[in-house]
């Protein structure tokens, strides 16, 4: 005998359309999660500096990533919760189904075997046998499942998911729980690409004292050229103005070292190493060459541990920086450039030895007069005074400091020469009747003395 069975066309239902979905954040954290483990363990995954994640936590609608179907929704929902933070999914994922119970085995069909039927006279009734008695034996009870809110392992209930180990009753909980409602601001994305490039520039002031930030090669060199003009002016001024110029001179220059020190360090941020190679450039020799390979090696692409690449000054402000230091100093050296003192002369120096030889041999001290104008505070007046008195000089010294005389004869005397009092350094030399300002020389004492026509 043959059984057949009949089957109809299996139908499916039809497949709906894949949503896509986004990560959205308003700057949550989950209950017993740290704020700044949770602001570091994100800034790692964007790859983005610091000052980003200001914007990131502050409250508004970011969008962390987005066109995702509902299995990678899933998995960023579970990477980003287990860190902490307290995400929504737009829109949202449905939740998922549980797991079905196996289909038991349909029995078989099968035909069975064909038997003559016999004749025989139907049994005796018996009598039914009295049921033995036996233990009941109670159901085992049912265990209760559950689905882990954050991986989905199903599993019976318990507080730690024995899979990913979250507290699944406050981890339910805190989604449960709606979203605090924030002031309206503009959404921002960040998406989750490691390989995005920042376009953030640091700007880091030319001007400044601060420690923290990086240059580039322009940018270092239109700072040491800043550096380098504003040192000469400031000599200029401490060696032209005497007391009052050599405090405001040296206060001056102590700010450009500050300053110079400043733009080596933020130069040698920009290669990735610590401020402290500085000490290297202040070494003689070994400092200059260190200077060069700051002006040519490029720094290090995006960001590093002291922040952003700088924003290069242009072309165009460096040769207009360029063209202000060389106009200040040329200024400079027109106004104080002649009046400058003359430095001490030095014993053993061929020159000053000859100097010196030449003003012995014109000397004469029956005829010669010789009037030293001098500062009490004076250095070079000091070695112009032990000078004279190592060579046996006749001089007559007057402290225009302390004789009031003394000053106005020297202010009536430089009016007479048509010197310009208010700029000229000490001492001041008169050789017979002549007045040589800014601590001349000996050559150029010797060339007014009275015998100076027979040489």
């Amino acid at each position: 005998m043959t059984w057949r069975l009949k089957s109809g066309p299996i139908t499916q239902p039809e497949s709906a359309v894949p949503q896509v979905h986004s990560i959205l954040f308003f700057g949550d954290i989950l209950p017993g999660h740290d704020a700044i483990s949770c602001r570091r363990q994100l800034q790692v995954l964007l790859k983005c500096p610091p000052e980003t994640m200001d914007s990131v936590f502050s409250g508004g609608r970011v969008c962390l990533r987005k066109g995702l179907d509902e299995a990678d929704a899933r998995r960023y929902q579970t990477r980003l919760e287990a860190i902490g933070l307290r995400i929504v999914i737009d829109p949202p994922l449905t939740p998922p189904a549980p797991a079905a119970a196996e289909p038991e085995p349909a029995p078989s069909l099968r035909p069975l075997p064909q038997q003559t039927p016999e004749l025989a006279p139907p049994p005796a009734p018996q009598p039914a046998p009295e049921p033995t008695p036996r233990a009941t034996v109670p159901a085992p009870a049912a265990v209760e499942l559950i689905n882990c809110p954050a991986c989905g392992e199903e599993q019976p209930r318990r507080t730690l998911c024995r899979a990913c180990s979250i507290d699944m009753p406050r981890f339910a909980a805190s989604r449960a729980a709606p979203p605090p409602a924030k002031a309206d601001r503009p959404a921002v994305t960040y998406m989750l690409t490691p390989d995005a490039p920042s376009p953030v520039l640091a700007d880091s002031g030319i001007v400044g004292l601060g420690f923290r930030g990086r240059f580039g090669r322009r940018n270092f060199a239109l700072t040491g050229l800043l550096t380098l003009g504003g040192t000469l002016v400031l000599a200029l001024l401490a060696f032209t103005l005497g007391i009052p110029g050599m405090l405001i001179g040296g206060l001056g220059m102590l700010l450009m070292f500050i300053y110079g020190t400043r733009s080596t360090v933020f130069r040698l941020h920009d290669l990735g190493l610590s401020g402290w190679w500085t000490l290297v450039t202040w070494i003689p020799y070994l400092g200059g060459v260190a200077a060069l390979l700051l002006l040519v090696v490029p720094g290090q692409k995006g960001s590093n541990a002291w922040g952003e690449p700088a924003r290069p000054v242009s072309a165009v402000g460096l040769l207009g920086g360029m063209a202000l230091i060389g106009g200040a100093l040329f200024l400079a050296i027109s106004i104080f450039g002649t009046q400058l003192p003359s430095m001490p002369e030095l014993p053993g120096v061929p020159g000053n030895e000859t100097g010196k030889a030449a003003f012995t041999e014109r000397y004469d001290a029956s005829r010669d007069r010789i009037v030293m104008y001098s500062l009490s505070t004076c250095g070079f007046c000091a070695e112009k005074r032990q000078q004279f008195d190592r060579m046996g000089v006749r001089y007559v010294e007057l402290m225009i400091d302390e004789d009031p005389v003394a000053e106005a004869r020297l202010n009536s005397r430089l009016r007479e020469a048509g010197l310009d009092s208010g700029a000229i350094g000490t001492p001041i030399i008169e050789v017979n009747g002549t007045l040589l300002p800014n601590n001349p020389g000996f050559s150029e004492i010797g060339l007014h003395l009275s015998r100076a026509t027979k040489i």
